[in-house]
């Protein structure tokens, strides 16, 4: 799956990281700003103000941003993260070549209330915790010269700050944990946000891409400017187009007539999702001042009440997963590489939709969900609970904010206000919102008491009928109210699944193939949205400190789940002997031997005599050691997998993985290594602990800084962080009566 993500990575990477702001010397410098921020956890450095130039803080820790204060307290089997106030501190110069243009500072999310002074100025108080934070400070720049920015935050529980429940489901990560950037601005700039791109055309020959592009004159004169677009495919230039107009000074003026047809537009869908690159400049004299530039896909979108789902005039059954974006140690400050890798592990498994579940997301995660083809369904921060009228307009807010930054996605194609909760209040003022910030996108809500949603009249507020849970009722619903465009965003919930017990991952997985059986049966059902990609963090008492509902783990390790997807989604040849050969003490006892796959004809052999099949992908085999393996075929393709049953353990060894970090300071990599015999086999103990150790310019990044693994099937796994320095790391692990694991990081500039 590493190497599937590895492929990808660098694409990717490039448009994540310039968060399709576009780049251009003369116009919008973005610059690095995540380097040399200074942290303190405590109280009472907010009641003596760390604000104040002249607060002391040369005992502050050094910390980059992407930061949380949440990274070694979750996960763990102690119940309570903190959650409380922190100060975060940069000291920092502005070239005084940057005098007469526009300063701004970006954060692309600070979790979950912040407040914000530059140079004793306070910038107010923001309550959003998933979308981005920005702030003009061009006036209270000193030119030259030191300047400070102080950042207070806390991730406190109020029933008025979306999601608002006291302990939810998920954890409330506090800190500046998404990538912050200083942006400088010529006197008349596009407004990001506000660059809106639709194609209200899509046909098979001739498409039509709008703009709605926003430019912002802070000169003292009227200023006659003229935008020009191009529309590239790879190198090749499909269309240009442009308008002129005046730009009054001090205002913000819409440029909407610019349109372009576009022949025989090739479309974006899972199966291709094909990206044509809009570049946007802005002249004012003949002079270039101004670039954004964007990914963009041509595709049409509409749910249907009798037929599900069509994209392209096509019907498609959306195959999902619901995604959270944390990970040991690192909480919700996940590197753009993880993030990159989440989209393409659940591609790998022949995922076509995610649902990013229950908050907005990263946008290089966006970016990806583009390139590799996963439709996103997308919503605020919300579980379970609802407040009052501040809770509300706080929602609204985040809701809008959301849309701006994501609007342009092609991926993208349902905004998401609340999951399991109602309010006709509050959902009339989000859907009048949502279709004010964006009208060729509808909206959707996740309801678990279908019951309660139709006695409230919510269930009939959204364009379309979001379903969590209790399919036993989906049929009764279709038939009572046959207008309702459905689609199910949780169901299964397999908890308890856990690498290591076998059975408890066959019981999960048997849980999700009913649950699919049943809605791939309903052809008015849009699609399925299993619970959920991967094991989390969560405080939640009936399964904290790690949800184990995942069809992958906490780092993302395959379980038995994520297998028989594979086998079910996936279009590839596949297939796979669940579970491994190696029952010592058992010999002569029967087992139930499962094998996913697609093939049109699979066989089971043990030793190389062939072993009759029991039932729909099981055999019944009678344990002894030697080599288990299934082979199959589909079409003219035959694939094969072989276990082997290990001898005597003798070391540790690393599995392959990309070696190769950035020197950013906080690119990671988990890294794992396995208990194996003296022909390398791998022996799926569990329960044996193995200490990680680390030389170079990286840590480890363990549960509670715990650099001792207990092993499961056989395998131990860490984070590897970057430091910020360049050079070799060395990973060596080791375990008693086992000879030590090495593995070495080669930590490139970026």
């Amino acid at each position: 799956m590493r190497k599937y993500a590895k492929k990808i990575f660098c694409v990717i990477t490039v448009i994540s990281l310039i968060s399709n702001l576009g780049y251009s010397e003369n116009g919008r410098k973005i610059i690095d700003f995540n380097n040399d921020w200074l942290f303190e956890q405590d109280d009472w450095v907010g009641l003596n103000n760390a604000s104040h130039i002249a607060w002391n803080d040369a005992g502050w820790v050094h910390v980059q941003t992407p930061h949380t204060y949440n990274a070694d307290d979750t996960f763990d089997p102690v119940q309570g993260y903190y959650r409380g106030f922190v100060w975060y501190r940069k000291h920092f110069k502005v070239p005084v070549t940057e005098k007469g243009r526009i300063v701004k500072i970006n954060f692309g999310a600070i979790g979950n209330v912040s407040e914000i002074w530059v140079n004793e100025k306070y910038y107010g108080r923001t309550t959003l915790g998933y979308v981005p934070v920005e702030i003009d400070i061009t006036d209270d720049i000193r030119w030259n010269s030191d300047n400070l920015i102080a950042v207070r935050v806390q991730n406190l529980h109020d029933d008025e700050i979306p999601p608002g429940r006291w302990r939810m489901d998920y954890n409330v990560y506090g800190g500046i944990y998404r990538e912050v950037s200083l942006i400088s601005l010529p006197p008349i700039h596009f407004i990001k946000d506000e660059f809106i791109v639709t194609t209200p055309v899509v046909e098979e020959k001739v498409s039509q891409i709008k703009i709605h592009a926003t430019v912002f004159n802070e000169n003292l004169a009227n200023d006659p400017v003229e935008i020009r677009c191009r529309i590239m495919d790879g190198d090749k230039l499909v269309s240009a187009f442009s308008q002129k107009t005046i730009i009054p000074s001090g205002l913000a003026v819409v440029l909407s007539d610019l349109a372009a047809n576009i022949p025989n537009a090739k479309l974006w869908s899972p199966e291709s999702p094909y990206l044509y690159k809009l570049e946007a400049d802005l002249y004012k004299n003949e002079e270039k001042i101004d670039t954004l530039s964007f990914k963009i896909g041509f595709r049409t979108s509409r749910f249907d009440p009798e037929k599900g789902y069509f994209l392209n005039n096509k019907p498609i059954k959306l195959r999902g997963l619901n995604r959270h974006q944390c990970y040991p140690g690192l909480g919700n400050a996940v590197p753009v590489r993880l993030q990159i890798e989440d989209a393409a592990i659940m591609k790998d498994l022949g995922a076509n939709f995610v649902r990013c579940s229950h908050y907005p997301q990263h946008e290089s995660f966006l970016n990806a969900c583009d390139s590799l083809g996963l439709l996103v369904y997308e919503e605020v921060a919300s579980w379970q609970h609802i407040g009052g009228d501040e809770f509300i307009q706080n929602m609204d807010n985040m809701l809008k904010a959301m849309i701006r930054r994501d609007r342009n996605h092609p991926s993208i194609i349902l905004w998401g206000m609340m999951n399991e909760g109602r309010s006709e209040k509050m959902f009339e003022k989000l859907k009048i919102t949502a279709h004010a910030t964006d009208p060729t996108r509808q909206t959707c809500y996740a309801e678990n008491h279908i019951d309660v949603g139709i006695k409230e009249g919510t269930i009939f507020i959204p364009e379309v009928a979001g379903l969590n849970y209790i399919l036993d009722q989906y049929d009764q619903l279709h038939m009572d109210y046959p207008q309702l465009k459905l689609i199910n965003l949780e169901c299964s919930n397999g908890d308890n699944s856990i690498i290591g017990n076998l059975e408890s991952q066959l019981k999960s997985s048997d849980k999700i193939k009913a649950d699919l059986d049943y809605m791939d049966n309903r052809s008015w059902l849009a699609g399925v949205c299993i619970w959920c990609f991967h094991d989390y963090g969560t405080e939640y008492k009936p399964v904290w400190p790690i949800q184990t509902s995942g069809v992958v783990d906490v780092y993302r390790r395959y379980k038995e789940t994520a297998w028989m997807l594979k086998a079910r989604w996936g279009n590839d040849p596949f297939i796979r002997i669940a579970g491994h050969w190696f029952w010592p003490g058992e010999e002569g006892k029967e087992r139930e031997i499962r094998v996913w796959n697609n093939c049109e004809e699979v066989h089971l052999y043990l030793n190389n005599k062939e072993i009759p099949k029991s039932g729909e992908n099981v055999w019944k085999v009678t344990y002894q050691p030697g080599v288990l393996k299934a082979t199959g075929r589909k079409g003219k393709s035959r694939v094969e997998h072989i276990l082997y049953t290990p001898g005597k353990a003798v070391a540790l060894k690393f599995k392959p993985s990309d070696n190769n970090l950035k020197n950013d300071g906080y690119d990671a990599i988990p890294v794992s290594v396995q208990i194996v015999d003296e022909s390398g086999n791998p022996v799926p103990q569990n329960g044996k602990t193995v200490s990680f150790h680390i030389s170079g310019p990286g840590k480890l990044v363990g549960i509670g800084k715990n650099m001792n693994v207990t092993t499961s099937d056989g395998e131990a796994v860490i984070l590897v962080q970057s430091t910020g320095g360049t050079g070799e790391i060395t990973v060596t692990a080791q375990s008693e009566n086992l000879s030590k694991g090495k593995w070495l990081f080669k930590v490139d500039k970026m």
